[in-house]
């Protein structure tokens, strides 16, 4: 695996949007959209020593009727990293 670039407040913030974009519509297509009332992410970028650390609170409120598992939503974080990690290889490796 190539090295990641420098990153620049720019990029981070790109990543940030981009990474949150990724995250909704994993969760999107994972869970019923209808049992969902609220989801709120949180992500939160730490780039010190050319090391990007990136971390994500996911908090979603269900309908009261909902049979969604916790399982579930890691299910759907972890496909969201995984497709994060492509696109940090396109985007900002050199």
């Amino acid at each position: 695996m190539s090295k990641l670039k420098v990153l620049t407040q720019d990029d981070l913030a790109t990543i940030s949007d981009d990474f949150g974009e990724i995250l909704e519509n994993e969760v999107s297509k994972a869970l019923p959209a209808k049992e969902i009332e609220d989801l709120d992410l949180d992500i939160l970028l730490s780039y010190e020593n050319n090391q990007l650390d990136v971390d994500v609170d996911v908090g979603v409120s269900f309908d009261e009727l909902s049979e969604i598992t916790q399982e579930q939503i890691v299910k759907a974080i972890d496909g969201a990293y995984l497709r994060f990690d492509s696109y940090i290889d396109e985007n900002f490796r050199v």
